[in-house]
């Protein structure tokens, strides 16, 4: 890797981090004393890899830098790996709770008080308060781990710089990539399959057939723009395929996509029945809701790629 390439692999490591707030001016300041140092070190000649290395393991690691713009004692929680340890501590809580409240409400009546709220109580007192053993269990853990790492000293491995390729966030993997269309072909196929069920397969069941009957109000009015969008979608996904990497124009057309996907599909909840068969409308509103949340993850993940990277220092 060329020395540009090693510093700027070393300051992502670095504010990766760091809060948001102050990843852009911290990288900045970090890019440029490393310019300037590998400059003073070399003079007039080129920097060359190997030196870029020496200077880049004597500056140390990157969790280790990102820790001297916030410096701390003895800490349980190092503040970098703050975010993702609130991340796995709620998440977990999450998990227990969703889980735990749909086999309280789907457990069977025991009596006439047995309603939703003493339901809740009862949840709330058993299953709701207990999920909290898992912060505690990673806090106690946190501990063990900082006491150890106290013992050890500084004998952590020195940081080591990513392939290019890894660097390179807007490449795809067009095998992947392939998958990704046919995936999108099959929804396609499925919503006509469905549609036309009856013609395809007469043989079928008929308490097949009828699960499948769709709303005719719904055939009309909202499912038409699901071709629209999908049609958009694959010329988007071809063009992204092409090129084998993503653009600035692509992931926002990605972005506006997701949001109209989001939106269509929030409609087709909301707006009335989307199949005759009210068991088979309940399953086919709960996938959509599940669908439009992947979308909007989608979204998110997308628009932070948008985020401008950190500006080369004028030398």
């Amino acid at each position: 890797m060329k020395p540009d390439a090693l510093i700027q692999s070393y300051v992502t490591e670095v504010v990766r981090h760091l809060p948001k707030r102050q990843r852009t001016d911290v990288g900045f300041e970090l890019r440029s004393l490393l310019t300037e140092e590998l400059r003073g070190r070399v003079g007039d000649n080129e920097p060359d890899t190997a030196t870029t290395l020496e200077l880049l393991a004597e500056f140390g690691r990157p969790a280790d830098v990102a820790d001297r713009y916030r410096p701390a004692g003895f800490t349980i929680i190092r503040p970098a790996d703050a975010p993702r340890f609130a991340w796995i501590s709620l998440g977990g809580v999450a998990v227990q709770w969703v889980i735990t409240l749909i086999a309280t409400y789907t457990a069977p009546a025991t009596g006439a008080g047995d309603d939703w709220l003493s339901r809740l109580g009862t949840w709330w007192l058993s299953a709701g308060l207990g999920a909290f053993w898992w912060p505690g269990l990673l806090v106690s853990l946190s501990i063990v781990a900082a006491v150890m790492a106290a013992r050890r000293g500084g004998d952590a491995p020195e940081w080591t710089p990513r392939a290019a390729a890894a660097l390179d966030r807007d490449r795809i993997s067009r095998p992947l990539y392939v998958l990704a269309i046919a995936g999108a072909l099959v929804g396609i196929a499925a919503l006509v399959a469905a549609i036309n069920l009856a013609t395809l397969w007469p043989g079928l069941p008929q308490p097949l057939l009828d699960a499948f009957v769709i709303d005719e109000a719904f055939l009309a009015t909202r499912a038409p723009w699901a071709i629209v969008l999908w049609a958009a979608t694959l010329a988007s996904m071809i063009a992204v395929l092409v090129a084998g990497r993503w653009t600035r124009t692509t992931r926002l057309l990605a972005i506006v996509g997701n949001a109209l996907w989001v939106v269509l599909l929030v409609w087709w909840v909301a707006a009335g029945p989307i199949f005759a068969e009210p068991y088979a409308d309940s399953v086919t509103r709960g996938c959509l809701l599940l669908v439009a949340a992947i979308c909007l993850l989608d979204l998110v993940l997308t628009a932070r790629h948008l985020r401008q990277g950190i500006p080369a220092p004028a030398v």
